[in-house]
């Protein structure tokens, strides 16, 4: 495992073992984020747009934290991202992710779709590499403080994480 690979593994980890963020007033030890009444449908593009929002406003990352614009209320980590950028009702989890997902082909990925393991979660952008070996990620990665990032993963990283498909992402030619 490179050094890059293990610090996003690390920063990542508590996510798994996260409480999904509840509406205020939720039970206590849980982190109060806003929620909505569904999940929404959302195109492609919307989740570049959104993904893209928190990389505008350079949004700290922390586990204990919420961020709210325009898209809504969610947990400033990696899976609190994915759920912001996919408009789920709340920041659900790098394990919960899967409920609301369908596995798909590595080579199939397409923008808006999420690689995801059990400590980490990035929204696919695009390939870097006519083979489709190297995606280009948004992430919202550790440690405290750190906003996210759009880069290059190698062919190695990406084979450690599970291309996800949103179960409502309508197609919209991107």
């Amino acid at each position: 495992m490179n050094t890059r690979t293990l610090v996003t593994a690390l920063a990542c980890t508590a996510a798994f073992h996260a409480p999904v963020a509840l509406a205020a007033g939720g039970p206590s030890g849980t982190i109060s984020c806003g929620t909505t009444p569904e999940d929404r449908s959302t195109t492609r593009g919307e989740t570049q747009t959104r993904s893209q929002s928190w990389l505008d406003e350079q949004v700290p990352y922390n586990q204990n934290a919420c961020h709210s614009n325009a898209f809504g209320d969610y947990r400033t980590d990696c899976s609190g991202y994915v759920s912001m950028a996919w408009g789920l009702t709340h920041s659900r989890t790098t394990v919960t992710l899967r409920e609301v997902a369908t596995e798909v082909a590595h080579a199939d990925l397409r923008p808006g779709d999420a690689l995801v393991n059990s400590n980490h979660a990035a929204i696919f952008v695009r390939w870097a590499d006519e083979a489709r070996t190297e995606p280009v990620v948004r992430e919202q990665t550790g440690p405290d403080g750190h906003p996210p990032v759009e880069r290059k993963w190698t062919a190695g990283t990406a084979a450690g994480y599970a291309p996800l498909r949103y179960y409502k992402v309508v197609e919209d030619g991107l």
